[in-house]
């Protein structure tokens, strides 16, 4: 819905400067598509007195905009012209809103009611003088302009800077910024700061400012530290899903994602590690962790795209898709004006340098542009190919291909934290070598087979079996003489 303006003077000895009121806002794109102006020369008959109409409209305007000249006007029976009894309306029903005065200069004398108004004009709201129709335009548009600025509802600074007017500081999570400065202190190799969660926001990592004598938070300190950020920047989601297939025609798992970043985050990884795989294999009494994809990589991808994507698309969420082959992440946006997608390997172009600024103090952000490095470096080294980048419409997606039926074949890419050496779990070589089959070729053993194998008894069989599942290497399942294992 549009905000009101109200404009109020003298009707006969105004009439023109009413007028070029309403064309300032009406000729201006930008002002006429927020804006709706009352005149009450437009305002149709209804059969309502005249005042009790005007009063009306008033008091339920957003801004009021007064022009005052040389003459008061016909007071009522308390003493008020109809110009100065809608200021007094106004004020009274919008003590909080806005109240602009024009007064118009003037060779000749005020009469003695406009003298005392403006006299009171001044103790009470913002007053201007103006010239000539011209002037009050330039000074009309220059002041709605500035309201707009002053209230969020377009901005002059960027998404990730600007106040939101909406949100007051208990909107923050303290305990969200206290274990992000846990994990900066650890990150930078710095003392955890011993002053006051508001100054700290404020001072060190900037992101409340003061507005109206209020503290309230900025985007950024919302989307990092909010309660419930969605509730102020909607389209802070992200939307991941896992479909069957190579195609988006089945969906196997979904979640729509919310809450402050870091905790997205989370969630983002739980979800992955339940819908990729992992496979696992004995070389050389060593088994080996084998993940489909190098996760490091794939958190990359989300974070760059958590801080450079364009918050103003309200309708348009992160997605963050997960197929048989491959994985997608895609964020609104595309790249960057000025850039291609083949000029943004060590680039630091964004949109949210306020975003980047905090990912960096917890380093999972580099300020010189390396991310698209990192995720290539990983994937090669995971034994992958580099990921793709590409721009889809107005969406930057990254896609990241996997191994397919060939996810063992990565077994010369795993680091070796990836590795548990089996000698060093104090297990005998018949432990090792049951485990080995369990592993590389799925065998499920029970305490006879064991024991036929290794030609061990059944107390011994039991006393190994038993170890490997208290070492997490083995799964136990069933009772008695149906208890069988078979490896994790």
């Amino acid at each position: 819905m549009k905000l009101r303006v109200f404009v109020s003077g003298n009707q006969t000895e105004l009439r023109d400067e009413r007028f070029a009121v309403k064309e300032a806002i009406t000729s201006n794109l930008v002002l006429n598509d927020i804006f709706n102006v009352f005149l009450f020369e437009d305002s149709p008959a209804n059969g309502k007195d005249p005042v009790t109409s005007y009063i009306e409209k008033v008091e339920k305007s957003d801004i009021y905009i007064g022009l005052i000249g040389n003459v008061y006007g016909t007071p009522n029976d308390d003493g008020l012209s109809p110009t100065e009894l809608e200021f007094q309306s106004f004020n009274e029903a919008n003590p909080h809103n806005d109240t602009v005065i024009y007064i118009k200069d003037s060779n000749t004398e005020r009469d003695e009611g406009t003298q005392k108004f403006i006299e009171r004009i001044k103790k009470l709201a913002k007053y201007k003088r103006f010239k000539d129709l011209d002037d009050l335009k330039g000074h009309v548009t220059d002041s709605l302009v500035l309201y707009l600025y002053e209230n969020g509802i377009i901005r002059n600074e960027p998404f990730d800077m600007t106040i939101a007017t909406e949100a007051d500081y208990d909107a923050i999570n303290e305990d969200e910024v206290k274990e992000f400065l846990e994990k900066r202190a650890t990150q930078l190799k710095l003392d955890v700061p011993t002053r006051n969660i508001d100054d700290i926001l404020r001072n060190i990592l900037k992101v409340v400012k003061e507005y109206k004598g209020e503290i309230k938070p900025t985007n950024t300190g919302l989307l990092f530290f909010g309660k419930n950020p969605s509730d102020f920047i909607p389209q802070n989601e992200i939307r991941i899903a896992r479909f069957k297939g190579v195609t988006r025609l089945e969906t196997i798992d979904s979640q729509e994602v919310n809450g402050p970043i870091y905790k997205m985050l989370d969630e983002v990884k739980s979800f992955f590690r339940r819908n990729t795989r992992i496979a696992n294999k004995i070389v050389e009494f060593k088994r080996v962790d084998i993940p489909e994809y190098p996760y490091e990589a794939i958190r990359e991808a989300l974070i760059n795209a958590i801080a450079h994507r364009d918050y103003d698309r309200t309708g348009a969420p992160i997605l963050f898709s997960v197929f048989d082959d491959r994985v997608e992440i895609s964020n609104p946006g595309g790249v960057i004006a000025g850039l291609t997608i083949d000029e943004i390997e060590g680039k630091h172009e964004t949109r949210n340098k306020k975003i980047c600024e905090i990912f960096s103090q917890t380093k999972d952000m580099e300020r010189y542009g390396t991310g698209i490095i990192k995720m290539k470096n990983l994937m090669v080294r995971h034994g992958l190919n580099e990921p793709e980048f590409l721009e889809e419409g107005d969406f930057f997606i990254v896609k990241f291909y996997g191994p397919g039926d060939k996810i063992l074949d990565l077994v010369a890419s795993i680091p070796d934290e990836r590795m548990t050496d089996l000698k060093e779990l104090d297990l005998k070589n018949v432990q090792i070598e049951a485990l080995t089959l369990m592993v590389n070729e799925g065998k499920v053993f029970t305490n006879e087979l064991y024991r036929e194998l290794f030609n061990v008894p059944r107390n011994t069989a039991t006393r190994h079996l038993n170890k490997l599942v208290e070492l997490e290497q083995v799964q136990k399942t069933g009772r008695g003489r149906y208890t069988k294992y078979k490896a994790v």
